[in-house]
């Protein structure tokens, strides 16, 4: 049985920290550039007021280690996200490091670490509890084609049905396959799980779901047959946009680098 198993909401829920940073934990200047992206992913989540205070979480490969990850201690905003203060954890959860003392939330974790586990390419991966994607989750048809911000996400959006607390091994493997090689999960009356290469590329897929979920939200909210009164993008279209808007980590750079700056004059000290 996997120490992720039998986890419920409340105490049990919580990993006890008993591992500090000492001063000879010597953090690698990749590890640091890794956590300070991770601190303004969080910082710009909370700008974006995609939170649900102390809940849901990002998560990110350490690098050069395929077993380590870091994420914010359980019990800070994500508004005072700092790097320095990043819970370092093993696949199960267990705490490497952890200057804060307030571990992390297991069951939270637990559905990030089986990802990260089985995809190579999920350094990063992010989870959302916002109203628009949680609705969109709950439609039947899930991500419609009504929007260019939706095509981005064509062809690389799946879904799993809700079985409550992920406190199984067997739960928890429904989500790989239900993700496959896509982008983006919805977690049927959950939320999104949202992977990437890299925070800045994981953030960028998480905003643009978000938004295409509020377009969409707002369409349907104008209409009592969809089907009749909506115009759809044509599936050659969907299938073209879907491809084009993969790569383009130079303006994904851009829009970073500008959030960065707006961080810098309105919430610094992510960095420290």
């Amino acid at each position: 049985m996997s120490a992720l198993d039998n986890e419920a909401a409340g105490e049990g829920n919580i990993v006890e920290s008993r591992a500090g940073l000492g001063a000879d934990d010597m953090i690698s200047p990749e590890e640091w550039a890794v956590r300070v992206d991770l601190a303004i992913a969080y910082r710009l989540l909370d700008w974006l007021d995609m939170t649900d205070l102390i809940h849901t979480h990002v998560s990110v490969r350490v690098p050069g280690e395929s077993e380590q990850f870091l994420q914010l201690p359980y019990g800070h905003l994500f508004g005072e996200a700092r790097a320095s203060q990043m819970v370092k954890v093993d696949p199960e959860g267990g705490i490497i490091s952890d200057p804060t003392g307030l571990g992390i939330s297991k069951g939270g974790f637990c559905i990030h670490s089986v990802i990260h586990m089985n995809r190579d390419d999920a350094a990063c991966v992010m989870h959302a509890h916002t109203e628009a994607s949680i609705a969109v989750a709950n439609y039947k048809q899930g991500l419609l084609p009504l929007t260019q911000h939706a095509l981005r996400f064509y062809g690389r959006t799946g879904y799993l049905d809700y079985c409550g607390f992920f406190d199984s091994s067997e739960k928890r493997d429904r989500i790989p396959a239900a993700l496959g090689k896509g982008d983006v999960l919805m977690l049927r009356n959950h939320g999104p799980l949202v992977v990437g290469p890299s925070v800045r590329i994981a953030f960028s897929r998480m905003y643009y779901l978000e938004r295409a979920c509020r377009m969409q939200v707002a369409s349907l909210s104008q209409c009592t047959d969809p089907a009749e009164e909506l115009v759809y993008v044509e599936a050659g279209e969907c299938e073209t946009l879907s491809n084009a808007f993969q790569g383009g980590s130079d303006v994904i750079d851009r829009e970073w680098e500008a959030l960065v700056r707006m961080l810098d004059r309105t919430n610094p000290g992510y960095d420290e």
